[in-house]
């Protein structure tokens, strides 16, 4: 199945999305410390970034460039939990996930097998 970094500042929320994500088939890696993520993202070939809103904007657009330079393949997804408000502008999609983590989990099926029949 396909790769997925995740990262965020609220190892609550982390904890609950890599969970529903490994539970949808994924296989996710989150680093200790955000800052981890590009690494993480090369050496274990990721599919996907996934960051959250906890992460500072500042911080977020650093990480999402840096994944871009070692992953340029990865599908870069931000999600939020207010609706409507937040976006980012870095990211391949920004994601409401204020009533559940379904859309995150659809998004990245579609959007990760879309772009392998496209590479086949």
């Amino acid at each position: 199945m396909y790769k997925v970094v995740s990262v965020s500042r609220n190892t609550s929320l982390l904890l609950r999305r890599n969970e529903a994500l490994g539970m949808a088939g994924f296989t996710v890696i989150s680093p200790r410390y955000p800052i981890e993520a590009p690494a993480l993202a090369l050496q274990r070939h990721a599919d996907a970034f996934v960051v959250g809103e906890s992460v500072p904007r500042a911080e977020r657009k650093q990480l999402i460039k840096k994944v871009r330079k070692v992953c340029p393949n990865c599908l870069v997804v931000f999600v939020h939990a207010v609706p409507g408000v937040q976006t980012e502008p870095l990211a391949d999609i920004s994601i409401d996930v204020s009533r559940g983590l379904e859309p995150l989990i659809t998004v990245l099926s579609e959007r990760l097998s879309r772009s392998e029949r496209y590479a086949a």
